[in-house]
């Protein structure tokens, strides 16, 4: 059971394996059964520039995550201006993405399904 908490189904996939002094198991697999990353594989990495942080939920402005991501009021206003959303109300939900553009998810009582068009790089929802 330690092994399949680490991912390993065989022993034989065990390059090396520490029971450490509070009871967990750290495994060190065999290179063949290690996982695969971007970086092996030479996939580009976009830049990382904002953690994906809620910006508007339920019409309103979630103030304490703009400070901590440095945003402002004005620049959220500006972004829904320019995509044709004339007040936060009319959002149910908008999120910065990692690569600072927007998620939004709209409120559109008039629109039987949904509609994506793009925010700046990210995308648009109405509901």
């Amino acid at each position: 059971m330690m092994l399949r908490e680490q991912q390993v189904f065989s022993v034989q996939d065990v390059h090396y394996a520490i029971l450490e002094p509070n009871g967990k198991l750290r495994v060190l697999k065999k290179e063949p059964q290690q996982t695969v990353t971007k970086q092996d594989l030479n996939v580009p990495v976009p830049p990382f520039i904002y953690f994906p942080s809620e910006i508007i939920s339920d019409g309103k402005i979630v103030k304490k995550n703009l400070k901590e991501l440095n945003l402002y009021e004005a620049w959220v206003r500006e972004e829904l201006r320019k995509n044709g959303i004339q007040s936060i109300e009319e959002v149910f939900y908008a999120e910065i993405q990692k690569d600072g553009s927007l998620f939004i998810n709209k409120h559109d009582l008039n629109s039987p399904g949904m509609q994506e068009q793009r925010v700046g790089n990210g995308v648009f929802n109405s509901l």
